[in-house]
């Protein structure tokens, strides 16, 4: 048991008392005496009504009270859940239900207020869990009692693949590379909006832990770091988000790892760990990183960028994780940031198009269903490059369609007729390796292709 990490009994009673200490400048008092009243006594009551006030209106909308409501009521349900554990038998049931508990309330709030009360649950929680090591109850110096560990699918490897397939991607337009950037020169690059330009460094972050100390290569290290897989994670279900078939869910990581990440007849469908701020969720993981110096750069201001919306300043980087199995895509699309993409496991095919090639582009409406799609391309790029072999990165296999096939004709000439211009349009690709960092400037088009299972992280900046 980690030195650190407080007992059950230790993290119960100072959740009790942080819930009942009252403060007069809590956001929470704005959800209404009554609400208030029902809290300890009634925490599903107010958290379904919680619920429903962070459906209401778009989330950014949602008033930080009822995330305060809705975290505080979820601290209740497992104060009772703990206090209850002999209940759940000695499979350790409870534990499934306190973390599946905390992380809804982590990834639908935040838990504003109360992010260092639930990582100290999480570490209780992983104190009573053994570790990869064969522990006795002996060897804890507590007593609590440890629970059973989950394991691996007996299906499941114990490292991701760490080679390309073949074929490899042909590379028409090689993007530039280059070694040991240092911050000035960075910083020199991204002063003026002339020199804007999309670069792959090589040995920035050999010094980070997820490479080989603690490897997000093993897959039993990333479920020993989310309880066992207990974890609750968002996924994307589908090709990609403009795809009609394209939904949303949340599940544990466990099956998330063994649904999706190795590809199997009972997982025809295509999982994606996308844009999830995982490191805020996971602390143990965020320890195996770094934020890049270049994010700490200052760009010149971009106001010719007229297809991007302005931002705001940020204090600190935006990080996103992108994990997911061979073949997920992240369509032809711009940011608003500039963006330093660190590939950590497996690889991934890179398509860039400058921001004076958007017209060619096709980009989808501003008002799409509700939705602005608007940084978003019409262009399929994987039928794009079946119709085009001029822009294909696949070389052609034997037995493909050739030019003189009649249903490639006609897909050329669909094509040809609602995007005329889009095999004209510039760009430059690569494949981005093991230990790599993409710059990506504010206001590139990019398409994104993981070729191997893959784990990149990505770091949003102004």
């Amino acid at each position: 048991m980690s030195n650190d990490a407080p007992t059950l009994a230790e993290i119960t009673q100072l959740t009790r008392q942080e819930l009942t200490t009252a403060s007069t400048t809590d956001s929470i008092r704005e959800c209404g005496r009554a609400a208030l009243a029902l809290l300890p006594t009634e925490p599903s009551v107010c958290k379904e009504l919680a619920y429903q006030k962070l459906h209401d209106v778009p989330y950014r909308e949602v008033k930080e009270c009822w995330r305060r409501l809705y975290v505080d009521a979820t601290l209740w349900n497992v104060v009772e859940v703990v206090e209850k554990r002999e209940e759940h038998g000695s499979g350790g049931g409870w534990i499934d239900e306190v973390v599946r508990l905390l992380d809804m309330a982590l990834i639908l709030t935040g838990a504003p207020a109360r992010e260092k009360l639930v990582e100290l649950w999480f570490a209780a929680l992983k104190a009573v869990l053994p570790t990869h090591s064969s522990l006795n109850t002996e060897d804890l110096g507590s007593s609590e009692r440890p629970y059973k560990r989950r394991k691996l699918s007996p299906t499941m490897p114990s490292r991701f693949p760490s080679t390309l397939p073949t074929p490899t991607p042909m590379l028409r337009h090689p993007l530039p590379r280059t070694r040991d950037l240092s911050l000035e020169a960075f910083q020199a690059r991204v002063a003026n909006t002339s020199t804007h330009a999309p670069i792959i460094i090589e040995g920035a972050i050999q010094h980070w832990s997820a490479l080989d100390e603690r490897p997000w290569s093993s897959p039993n290290y990333l479920l020993e770091q989310t309880l066992g897989g207990r974890r609750l994670v968002p996924i994307e279900v589908g090709k990609s988000y403009t795809d009609e078939a394209w939904g949303q869910k949340i599940i544990t990581f466990k099956a998330f790892m063994e649904t999706y990440m190795f590809h199997t007849t009972d997982s025809p469908q295509t999982g994606y760990l996308a844009q999830h701020d995982l490191f805020a969720q996971v602390p143990a993981l965020r320890a195996d990183i770094s934020i890049p110096d270049y994010c700490y750069s200052d760009p010149a201001p971009s106001p010719h960028l007229t297809h991007i919306k302005p931002t705001a300043k940020l204090e600190e980087p935006l990080l996103n994780a992108w994990f997911g199995p061979g073949g997920t895509v992240s369509p032809l699309h711009n940011d608003p940031y500039h963006n330093i993409l660190a590939q950590v496991v497996g690889y991934k095919y890179v398509r860039l198009y400058a921001p004076d090639e958007t017209a060619k582009l096709y980009p989808r409406s501003v008002d799409e269903n509700g939705v602005d799609m608007s940084n978003t391309s019409q262009v399929d790029l994987i039928d794009a490059m079946r119709v085009w072999s001029e822009i294909s990165c696949c070389p052609l296999a034997s037995g493909e369609e050739r030019d003189d096939d009649v249903s490639l004709r006609e897909a050329r000439d669909e094509f040809e007729m609602r995007f005329p211009e889009f095999r004209h349009a510039r760009y430059l690709e690569a494949v981005l390796c093991p230990g790599e960092l993409l710059y990506l400037p504010v206001g590139w088009w990019h398409y994104i292709r993981s070729l191997t299972p893959s784990f990149s992280v990505s770091f949003w900046f102004n």
